[in-house]
């Protein structure tokens, strides 16, 4: 498991070379520290050049990497379901998956995820009776629906699924834990076809769009779901 990480973030702020003792001063390491965050970089695909000046991006993965996102996550490059994890995690903290073993779509079935789409879950403590779940669902699906918008596709909601025209987009599934008719914990978990092949029937983004950078979309939707959920709780007078 993957997490956030300002070394990381410092290393790959570009777009001009930063020095390993400038590093090791500002974090308070080791120079050898620094080199090994650079080296784990490399390994995960980022291109970076060593100069007399220091250290210098010069390609990065398409991939959502925790250091890359505005918002608290991990990633894992696989794993059974991101559902499962975030139940075990922090609230607010979003659990991204490159693929999936075992993605759960609607009532058990099997969401289908190959590497290229988008996978995440997030947990929250929302205090709201049980009859608001679908409040929860509505306001996931609203904002993916205003993202997927900004990107120039039309797609609309549908029960627990996001459908351009007949063909499935993505999905949302909320799962609950609470006592005495209330909503304690839930999890919120989103699988969105970006650039992986899908089943028939549905679309991807690539499809719609041609290929598209997954990065971008999860900068733009992480976000996005996190501040509407956020106004969902505040609206019902709690901070989950």
């Amino acid at each position: 498991m993957l997490h956030d990480s300002p070394v990381k973030r410092a290393i790959l702020q570009g777009p001009f070379p930063i020095s390993g003792e400038e590093l090791a001063k500002r974090f308070g390491i080791s120079r050898v520290v620094v080199w090994k965050h650079v080296r784990e970089l490399r390994r995960l695909g980022y291109s970076i050049r060593s100069t007399g000046k220091g250290y210098l991006l010069e390609g990065r993965p398409d991939v959502p990497y925790p250091w890359e996102l505005d918002v608290r996550a991990v990633y894992l490059p696989e794993t059974a379901s991101t559902m499962d994890v975030a139940w075990k995690l922090e609230d607010w903290t979003f659990v991204i998956a490159g693929t999936q073993r075992s993605g759960r779509g609607r009532g058990g079935r099997r969401w289908f995820s190959p590497p290229g789409g988008l996978y995440f879950s997030v947990a929250v403590s929302p205090n709201l009776p049980l009859s608001e779940t679908d409040s929860i669902l509505s306001s996931v699906l609203s904002s993916i629906v205003e993202v997927l918008h900004d990107l120039g596709v039309e797609a609309e909601p549908r029960e627990n699924a996001l459908y351009v025209g007949d063909r499935k987009l993505g999905g949302v599934l909320v799962e609950i834990s609470g006592e005495m008719e209330r909503i304690k914990r839930a999890v919120v978990g989103v699988g969105i076809n970006v650039n992986n092949p899908v089943p028939e029937g549905a679309v991807s983004l690539q499809m719609l769009l041609g290929k598209v950078s997954l990065l971008e979309v999860a900068r733009k939707t992480l976000p996005a779901v996190e501040e509407g959920l956020r106004r969902l709780l505040k609206t019902s007078g709690n901070s989950g």
